[in-house]
């Protein structure tokens, strides 16, 4: 899991905060729920990149058995050139 990012989970916090109505004395109450957010979100975003991996490497072992060619790296497309303007 990567780093927390502290700086997400105090907004998230402040934010939760505010929603309430600004009690006092609810900081640490808001603090674990903006962390037990970020931490869903992390796991989630986790879970996403594994199955997009897996059916990346599914497609390239299907695209070699029928021979098709694949990149390594996508093409990205072109882009037009700006022109510039005469004043």
């Amino acid at each position: 899991m990567p780093e927390r990012d502290y700086d997400w989970i105090a907004r998230r916090a402040y934010s939760l905060w505010e929603e309430e109505g600004r009690p006092e004395g609810a900081d640490e109450a808001h603090w674990l729920t903006a962390l037990d957010d970020w931490e869903r979100l992390q796991s989630s975003a986790n879970e996403t990149t594994e199955k997009a991996e897996r059916r990346i490497a599914q497609a390239q072992v299907a695209a070699e058995e029928e021979g098709l060619i694949i990149t390594e790296e996508p093409v990205q497309p072109r882009r037009k050139a700006a022109r510039s303007r005469k004043g």
